[in-house]
C-alpha cells in the first residue's frame, strides 16, 4: 500500500514579522517623540512672546522717556562763521555768539629742494629735533625707541621718519613747481597745547610757518578759550562748530523740536497689539477657533499676559509742581478695544496735543503706576530679564525636554536589543523550520522507496 505526502516549505519572513512586533514596541517611543516635539513648540513660543514683551517694553521706555519728547531745533544767523547741533534736553532759548579766532594747526613749508631725494641738511652734531606738543623727538635716537637716521637723510627720509614718530604729525613731500620741492609739516591736532615746532634743519629754502592757535569767542559776553573747534561743553546739549572769525556777533537759536508724540504712542500701540495678537492665538481652543493653541489646555501659563493688560489700562502719571497727576490712556488717545488690542483716537489725541501732551510727556511719565518698584516697566523687567520669570519658565521646559531626550535614549536603546533578540529569535526559527523540513522530506522519501518494494514483492 502506497503513503502519500503532503510538500511543506518551512521559509518564514523574519524582516516582515519583526517590523510588525517592533510596530508595537515602539509605541511608547512613539509617544516621548510627541512630548518631545510638542514640549519643543512650547519652547518656541513662549521665545516669541518673551520676545513680543521685550519690544512692548523698548516702545514703553521710549514712550516714557523724557528726552524722547525733548527734541530741539537749533540754528545759527550765520552758518559759514559758526555751525551749531543740538540734542535733546538742551535748553531752549538765544545766544550771541561772536567768533574772534578759530583753533588752527601748526602748518610748517620748508621749500628749496631740487628734488624729493634731495639731501634734508640737518644738523651733522644736533640732528633734527621736532617738537609735538611737550614731547621732543631726535634723529639722535631721543627719547628711548626713537629711530635713528643717519647724518645725511634725503628729504623723504626725514618726512619718513617724522610719519613714523605715530603722534599727532603730518609729513608730505610735494613738488609745487619744475625742480622744486617742499617739506610740508603739520599738526592733526589743534590748539597752542598741540603746537608743532622743529629744528635742525641747515640749509633750508623758504619757511613759511602758521602757528597753532586756540579758538577764542564769547558768547553773551562771556569770554572762553579752547584748542578745538567743536565745543561742546559750554551749552548744554549743544555742539558749536566754529568756522572762521567775524566782527558780528551771530544769534545761536535753541528752540522746540517737531512734535513727535504721535509716533511714540502708534509705536507703542504697535507692539502692544503684536503681544495681545500672539497672546490670542497661542491660547485659543476649540470653543472660539479652528486652529487652538499651543496653550490651549494651558491658558495659564501666560497669565501674565492679563496683568500686563491690566497695568497698561491704568493710564499714565506723572509729577508737576511736586503733585503726582495721572492721565487715562484715552485721553492721550488710545481705546482699548473688547478683543484686547489698543487703538489710536485722533480726535482725543488732537485735544491732548493741543492742551500741551508733548510737554507732559517731556516730564517722564510712567504707565500702570504704583510707586517707582511698582509699575508696568518694572513688571516687564521681571518677565524678560536673565532669571526672570519667562527666563526661568523656559529653562523649565528646556529641563523638560532633555530629561525626556534622555528617555527617548535610553528607550531606543533598549528596542536596538529588542529588535536584534528578535531577529536572532525568528531566524533561529527559521533555521530549525528548515532543517526539520529537510528531516520530513527525507523521510517521506524513504517511506515512498519502502512503499514501492513492498509493492514489487
Amino acid at each position: 500500500m502506497a503513503v502519500s505526502s503532503a510538500t511543506s516549505t518551512s521559509n518564514i519572513d523574519v524582516a516582515a514579522i519583526v517590523e510588525q512586533l517592533m510596530t508595537v514596541e515602539n509605541r511608547p517611543l512613539d509617544v516621548l517623540k510627541a512630548k518631545i516635539t510638542q514640549q519643543n513648540t512650547v519652547i518656541s513660543d513662549l521665545g516669541v512672546i518673551k520676545g513680543k514683551v521685550s519690544t512692548f517694553q523698548e516702545a514703553l521706555r521710549a514712550f516714557q522717556d523724557p528726552t524722547t519728547f525733548n527734541s530741539v531745533s537749533a540754528s545759527s544767523t550765520n552758518a559759514a562763521v559758526v555751525g551749531v547741533l543740538a540734542s535733546n534736553g538742551a535748553i531752549k532759548g538765544n545766544y550771541s555768539l561772536s567768533v574772534n579766532a578759530v583753533a588752527l594747526a601748526t602748518k610748517a613749508t620748508v621749500s628749496g629742494y631740487a628734488s624729493a631725494i634731495t639731501l634734508a641738511g640737518i644738523d651733522a652734531d644736533a640732528g633734527f629735533a621736532i617738537t609735538i606738543g611737550s614731547t621732543t623727538y631726535n634723529t639722535k635716537g631721543t627719547p628711548a625707541g626713537t629711530a635713528v637716521i643717519g647724518a645725511n637723510p634725503t628729504v623723504t627720509d626725514l618726512k619718513s621718519w617724522i610719519n613714523a614718530l605715530g603722534e599727532d604729525v603730518s609729513a608730505s613731500v610735494v613738488q609745487t613747481t619744475a625742480n622744486q620741492y617742499s617739506l610740508m609739516i603739520q599738526g592733526t591736532k589743534t590748539g597752542i597745547d598741540n603746537a608743532v615746532t622743529y629744528t635742525g634743519l641747515t640749509s633750508p629754502g623758504t619757511v613759511s610757518t602758521i602757528a597753532a592757535q586756540d579758538a577764542s569767542f564769547s558768547i553773551d559776553g562771556i569770554a572762553f578759550t579752547r584748542s578745538t573747534n567743536s565745543v561742546s561743553d559750554v551749552l548744554n546739549g549743544v555742539t558749536l562748530n566754529l568756522v572762521k572769525a567775524s566782527d558780528t556777533a551771530q544769534t545761536i537759536s535753541i528752540t522746540k523740536g517737531a512734535d513727535v508724540s504721535s509716533a511714540a504712542i502708534n509705536t507703542l500701540i504697535k507692539a502692544y497689539n503684536d503681544l495681545m495678537s500672539s497672546y490670542k492665538e497661542m491660547t485659543a481652543n476649540s470653543s472660539n477657533s479652528s486652529k487652538p493653541g499651543t496653550f490651549a489646555n494651558s491658558p495659564t501659563a501666560l497669565s501674565f499676559i492679563n496683568q500686563i493688560k491690566a497695568s497698561f489700562a491704568k493710564g499714565i502719571s506723572y509729577t508737576e509742581g511736586g503733585a503726582l497727576k495721572t492721565m487715562s490712556l484715552s485721553t492721550l488717545g488710545i481705546d482699548l478695544q473688547l478683543d484686547g488690542t489698543a487703538k489710536f483716537n485722533s480726535t482725543n489725541y488732537a485735544t491732548a496735543s493741543a492742551n500741551g501732551l508733548q510737554d507732559v510727556l517731556a516730564l517722564g511719565v510712567a504707565a500702570g503706576y504704583i510707586d517707582s518698584s511698582n509699575n508696568l516697566n518694572t513688571f516687564l523687567t521681571a518677565q524678560v530679564k536673565t532669571g526672570g520669570i519667562l527666563d526661568l519658565q523656559i529653562q523649565s521646559e528646556n529641563n523638560s525636554v532633555r530629561n525626556l531626550t534622555k528617555r527617548q535614549d535610553d528607550l531606543q536603546t533598549r528596542l536596538v536589543s529588542v529588535q536584534n533578540n528578535l531577529i536572532s529569535q525568528y531566524s533561529a526559527l527559521n533555521a530549525l523550520l528548515f532543517q526539520l523540513n529537510n528531516t520530513s522530506t527525507a523521510l517521506t522519501s524513504a517511506l515512498d522507496a519502502l512503499t514501492n518494494s513492498q509493492s514489487n514483492n
